[in-house]
């Protein structure tokens, strides 16, 4: 269980940063246009 807990929070901060570099993208090209 202590496995699936940690494969688990990895793939929340891989979600976590995906989301940062998608609004950061976008609120530069909201920014730009």
């Amino acid at each position: 269980k202590d496995w699936e807990k940690s494969i688990a929070s990895a793939e929340a901060w891989i979600n976590v940063a995906h989301i940062r570099l998608t609004t950061r993208r976008l609120a530069r090209y909201c920014f730009n246009s």
